[in-house]
């Protein structure tokens, strides 16, 4: 289950109203690592500014150990289908349309990325191309995130009917990792 939906889910195991449950998914699917990703691969090939930048672009991520957004799935190992085909809606609008430097830039850091981490399973995602579509029909950025989460709130609040039938509040079990028995310390004498 993707996080969004989960946090919808949890939500709604409290019995509140359908609302909260379409905001909390909702402040759960702006977070870069869900829904809010496609904004940051826009800003990351803005970043990369050319096809001749990828190389040394990939090189210096690499050496941080550095997110690629739009790559990777949790499940995916290979491209991802729906990644397919948003880059075919990508083309058919650079083909309509005329070019698009973003789109030279995500086509080449694919290339790039496919030799260096393909071996891994890390190919691009759902993110990498949906991004594009939005830019490239004059949607800005800041409302990408909001346009996808109103083609999930059918979903969520289907997952509250669904909750409702059969509910148990979600409690996730915690394991505590860290000290026991720690000697206080007063405030004025603790390190950072």
């Amino acid at each position: 289950m993707n996080a969004s939906t989960f946090s919808a889910r949890v939500t709604a195991s409290t019995l509140t109203d359908p609302y909260a449950i379409v905001a909390s998914a909702v402040g759960t699917l702006g977070g870069p690592l869900h829904g809010g990703a496609n904004e940051e691969v826009v800003d990351m090939l803005a970043k990369i500014g050319s096809v001749q930048n990828v190389p040394a672009f990939v090189e210096e991520r690499l050496a941080r150990k550095a997110k690629f957004m739009g790559f990777g799935h949790r499940v995916y190992k290979v491209k991802d289908p729906r990644a397919t085909i948003l880059q075919k809606l990508v083309e058919d609008l650079v083909e309509r349309y005329g070019s698009d430097p973003y789109y030279d830039i995500a086509c080449e850091l694919e290339k790039v990325l496919a030799d260096k981490l393909g071996h891994r399973g890390i190919y691009p995602n759902v993110d990498f191309y949906s991004g594009l579509i939005y830019r490239r029909m004059g949607i800005p950025t800041d409302l990408f995130t909001p346009i996808f989460a109103i083609a999930r709130v059918a979903g969520w609040l289907a997952h509250w009917k669904e909750q409702l039938e059969a509910n148990r509040i979600y409690r996730p079990t915690q394991v505590y990792v860290g000290s026991h028995h720690q000697p206080f310390v007063d405030i004025e004498k603790r390190r950072g």
